[in-house]
Parts: structure tokens; C-alpha cells; sequence
């Protein structure tokens, strides 16, 4: 009776937004369900396909880059503390990167924040992008 109380509560927590296994695993304990239970109801989820860490992580990963305008380290470290397993956001980060155009995507950060040179390279920066992306966007005629 536990276990179908507990996949009926994450499958409420899934309807708002996915979530990683972990994430799920810490709400399930919070609300009382106990470690075997909680265990049982995430491989169920998972055999039934509620649950997976991978699709869950590259879209996380794509609307952070697309949407919300965020380069690969920023990303990184959000997957990170939702306790997304490294190796999935390796993976994830590198298929993002290689289907989105991340230099229009960094364009259209610089110009709807009206920066150029410098502050330019040094907003991209601490939105997670990397100096080689700000390097090939530089490349690309941008002016930075």
C-alpha cells in the first residue's frame, strides 16, 4: 500500500516538472516514505519510463542554454546540485552543445543586453560559457 502511495506522489511531483532520481529519492524521504519503499517506487517509475535521469538532465540542459541563455559550466554545476550522475551530464552537455547554435545563442544574449568588447567576454563568462565559445564567437565577426 506504501509503495502505490508513494509512486502516486511522484507521479504528482512529475507532473509539474521532471526530475533527477535523486531529487525525487530526497521528496519521497522528506515525506515520510521509508528508504525500501522509496527505492521500489523509483525503479518502478523508471521500468515505466516516469523516470530517467538522461532525459530529464538534456532538458534541463537545453532549455538552460536556449531558453534561459546559460553556457556548459553554468549548466554543469545546476545538473551537479540536482545530483545528475557525471558521466549523463557529460554526455547531455555534449549533445546540447553540438545541436544548438551556441554562438547565435551568445549573440543574442550580447545584443539584448546591449554589451560589447570586454564586458562583453566577461558577461558571457560568468553565464557559464567558456573561453573557447567566446573565442569562436569573436572568430565569427562579433563584436567584442
Amino acid at each position: 500500500m506504501q509503495l502505490n502511495e508513494a509512486i502516486k506522489y511522484a507521479k504528482r511531483l512529475l507532473k509539474f516538472r521532471l526530475r533527477s532520481r535523486a531529487e525525487l529519492r530526497d521528496r519521497l524521504l522528506m515525506k515520510g516514505f521509508d528508504a525500501e519503499t522509496v527505492e521500489a517506487a523509483l525503479e518502478s517509475l523508471e521500468r515505466s519510463g516516469f523516470l530517467d535521469d538522461e532525459k530529464f538532465a538534456y532538458l534541463y540542459a537545453d532549455d538552460m542554454l536556449t531558453v534561459h541563455g546559460y553556457g556548459p559550466l553554468k549548466i554543469k554545476m545546476k545538473l551537479k546540485q540536482l545530483k545528475v550522475d557525471e558521466e549523463v551530464i557529460e554526455r547531455v552537455l555534449e549533445r546540447v552543445m553540438k545541436e544548438e547554435d551556441v554562438k547565435q545563442i551568445m549573440r543574442r544574449i550580447l545584443e539584448k543586453e546591449k554589451l560589447e568588447g570586454p564586458k562583453a567576454r566577461e558577461y558571457l563568462f560568468r553565464r557559464g560559457f567558456t573561453a573557447k565559445e567566446i573565442d569562436l564567437l569573436k572568430e565569427g565577426g562579433a563584436e567584442m
